[in-house]
C-alpha cells in the first residue's frame, strides 16, 4: 500500500519531527509512505480520464494532506482516493469565513466580520484582530489599534480577504481540543505572556487542560457537522466562558508529543488503515 504525505515545500523543515514519526510508523506497518511536495504533484485529464501521480508515476492509495491544496483533495476524491482530512473539511476549515458561517448559532463565538482588502474602516471599535481568511498557525494574524494599523494589516494580507473580530478580553490564552475521528485525544491550554496570540509555534507555552461539560458540548456540536480525520478545535476565553475561534485542518501536534504518551502519527495512520 502506498500513501502520500503532502506538504508545501516551505513547511517541510519545521515539520521534520512529525514527518519522521509518520515515516517510522509507516515502515513498521509495511506501508510505503512518500513525502510529496505540492509542486511535484501531476494531475489532470488524459483521454477523458482523471490522472494523478508523482514524479515517479506513482498513484497513491490514500493521501494525508498537510497543505492547503483544495484542488488536489477534490481531484483525488473524484478518483476514489481517500484524503485525510477530506476535501469538505479542508475547504471549510481553511476558510475562516466559511467556518464561522457554518457554526453561527451552534456554538458561542466572537462577533466576526468578513472584509475585503480595500475595506476602508474597521467594522468594530478598536482594538480588533485581523486574520487572513486562509491563515493558519498564528501566521497572517494582526492586532489593529487604529485605522492606520488596520489598513496596514489588510495590505499585508492582500490579495486574501480577512476576518475581523474584537479583541477578546483574555488575549494570549486559548484552549485546543484535538480530535482523531470522533475521539477527543487531547485538550491543551496555550498561553503567551508577550503576544495576543498563544501559538506554541510562535513561542507560547502549553499544558494539559481539563475539559468541562460546557466545552464538551461545544466540541460535540462542532464534531457533528464533519467527518474529521485529525483536527484541532480552538476556543478563546471571553467574558468568563470559552468561545469558538477556529478549526485547524493540518493541525500541529507538538503539544501532544510534549505532554502525553501518544504517538499521534502512529495512531492516525492506524485510524486510516482501518478505513481502507
Amino acid at each position: 500500500m502506498t500513501g502520500w504525505l503532502v506538504y508545501e515545500p516551505d513547511n517541510i523543515t519545521r515539520n521534520q519531527f512529525f514527518i519522521d514519526r509518520w515515516l517510522q510508523a509507516a515502515a513498521q506497518r509495511q506501508v510505503k509512505l512518500r513525502v510529496i511536495h505540492t509542486c511535484d504533484v501531476r494531475m489532470g485529464v488524459a483521454a477523458g480520464r482523471l490522472f494523478l501521480h508523482d514524479q515517479e508515476g506513482t498513484t497513491p492509495d490514500f493521501i494525508v494532506m498537510r497543505a492547503q491544496y483544495q484542488q488536489l483533495s477534490e481531484h483525488a476524491e473524484a478518483m476514489g482516493i481517500p484524503v485525510y482530512n477530506n476535501a469538505r473539511v479542508s475547504g471549510i476549515c481553511n476558510d475562516k469565513r466559511r467556518t464561522h458561517q457554518l457554526l453561527a448559532g451552534l456554538v458561542p463565538m466572537m462577533d466576526t466580520a468578513f472584509v475585503l482588502p480595500d475595506t476602508q474602516s474597521s467594522p468594530f471599535p478598536y482594538p480588533v484582530v485581523v486574520k487572513a481568511s486562509h491563515a493558519c498557525g498564528g501566521r497572517q494574524v494582526y492586532l489593529a489599534q487604529d485605522d492606520a494599523s488596520f489598513h496596514q494589516a489588510l495590505t499585508a494580507l492582500a490579495p486574501d480577504s480577512a476576518v475581523v473580530q474584537p479583541l477578546c478580553d483574555t488575549p494570549g490564552k486559548d484552549v485546543r481540543v484535538y480530535l482523531l475521528g470522533d475521539t477527543i485525544v487531547g485538550t491543551m491550554l496555550r498561553y503567551s505572556e508577550q503576544d495576543f496570540r498563544s501559538n506554541v509555534g510562535l513561542g507560547g507555552g502549553s499544558r494539559p487542560y481539563e475539559m468541562d461539560d460546557s466545552l464538551l458540548r461545544h466540541v460535540r456540536a462542532v464534531r457533528g457537522l464533519f467527518s474529521f480525520g485529525l483536527v484541532g478545535v480552538d476556543f478563546l476565553f471571553h467574558q468568563g466562558q470559552l468561545v469558538f475561534n477556529e478549526i485547524e485542518d493540518a493541525v500541529g501536534t507538538r503539544m501532544l508529543y510534549m505532554h502525553t504518551q501518544l504517538d499521534i502519527a502512529s495512531d492516525y495512520l492506524d485510524w486510516i488503515l482501518n478505513r481502507m
